[in-house]
C-alpha cells in the first residue's frame, strides 16, 4: 500500500537543502576571491547567477551577515565585508590560543599511527611547495594545523579553528602575502613543531606553533595596513 508524501514534511526540508546550498555557494565566491572586499551583492544577480530565487540568496545573505562575512548597511544593501585591523588581530590570537591549546591535546592522545598520519600530512605539504600555486599552499598549510586539531580529539576545538581559518582567509588576498619563499619557510617550521610532537615535548611545540602563528599575523596586519594607506591614498586623490 502507497501513501500519500507529508507535503507539509518534505517542503521544509527541500527548502532548507536549497538555502543551505545557496549559503555555501555564496560563500565560497567569497573564500575564493570571485568577490573582493567592498564588493555590493546585488540579490538579482545572485540569484541570475546560482539559478535559484531571491529568496534563498537573501537568507544566504543574512546569514553570512551574522557569520562576519558580508556587511548590511541601509539603503547601500549588502557588500562583501572588508576586513579591519582590530577583527585580524583577535582572529589571531584566538587562533594562536586554540592551537597552543590543540598541541598539548594531541601529544596527549599521541600513538604511532597517529603520528604516521600527521608525518604524511606534513610530507605532502612539503611536496614541490615552491611551486604551488598560492591558495593551494594556504590551504594545504591549514589542513596541517587542522590535522593537529583532530588529533587532539576534541571536535568543537577542530569546528572552532577551521571557522577561524576562514576569517584568516579573507585577510590572505594578494600572492605577495603568501609568496614560495613563505611557503618553505612555514614547511621547516611545521617539520620543527612534528619533531617536537615526535618527541612530546610540549613546551617546545606550543612555543614552535605560537611563534608559526605569530609570524603569519605580522604578515597580514603588515598587508592590510599597505592596503589601507592606498585606499587613503585614492581617497585622497579624488
Amino acid at each position: 500500500m502507497s501513501y500519500p508524501l507529508n507535503e507539509s514534511k518534505t517542503k521544509p526540508r527541500v527548502a532548507e537543502n536549497l538555502s543551505a546550498r545557496v549559503y555555501n555557494q555564496i560563500k565560497n565566491l567569497i573564500l575564493c576571491n570571485e568577490v573582493m572586499p567592498g564588493q555590493k551583492l546585488h540579490h538579482q544577480e545572485l540569484s541570475e547567477r546560482l539559478g535559484v530565487s531571491r529568496t534563498p540568496v537573501r537568507e544566504a545573505l543574512t546569514r553570512l551577515v551574522q557569520e562576519g562575512y558580508v556587511a548590511f548597511l541601509p539603503n547601500r544593501g549588502f557588500t562583501c565585508k572588508e576586513i579591519r585591523m582590530q577583527e585580524a588581530e583577535e582572529l589571531y590570537e584566538l587562533r594562536e590560543a586554540l592551537e597552543a591549546f590543540a598541541v598539548q591535546k594531541a601529544i596527549d592522545n599521541l600513538t604511532a599511527a597517529t603520528l604516521d598520519q600527521l608525518r604524511k600530512k606534513m610530507e605532502f605539504y612539503g611536496a614541490d611547495v615552491r611551486n604551488r600555486f598560492t591558495r593551494e599552499r594556504l590551504i594545504y598549510d591549514q589542513d596541517v594545523h587542522l590535522e593537529i586539531a583532530q588529533l587532539a580529539g576534541n571536535e568543537t576545538l577542530k569546528n572552532s579553528l577551521s571557522h577561524v581559518f576562514e576569517r584568516i582567509v579573507l585577510k590572505r588576498r594578494t600572492d605577495g602575502l603568501y609568496d614560495a619563499a613563505r611557503g618553505v619557510s612555514a614547511h621547516q617550521e611545521h617539520l620543527k613543531l612534528f619533531q617536537a610532537i615526535e618527541q612530546r615535548n610540549v613546551p617546545e611545540a606550543v612555543g614552535i606553533v605560537r611563534a608559526h602563528i605569530q609570524k603569519g599575523k605580522a604578515n597580514v596586519l603588515s598587508d592590510l595596513k599597505q592596503r589601507q594607506a592606498i585606499r587613503e591614498l585614492r581617497t585622497g586623490n579624488d
